[in-house]
């Protein structure tokens, strides 16, 4: 994917739900999203369902709560 071409709705669902998560992710998500050729993440983006992509809480095995992309 290159920078002059527009984010699919999926992927910007991405962006969007990482700016509301944490202001300033989005940048990094879209930056990740157009340089799939070295993360995957468009491929990981267009292979899960719309319904998926939304900023839940959970935590880790430490117990510290953070915000994350999917399920």
């Amino acid at each position: 994917m290159t920078d002059d071409q527009s984010l699919t709705p999926n992927q910007q669902k991405v962006v969007d739900e990482f700016e509301k998560a944490r202001p300033g992710l989005g940048a990094i998500a879209e930056n990740n999203i157009r340089n799939n050729d070295k993360t995957g993440w468009a491929e990981s983006i267009a292979d899960t369902p719309s319904d998926e992509l939304v900023v839940r809480e959970g935590s880790s095995r430490n117990s510290f709560m953070y915000r994350r992309i999917g399920g």
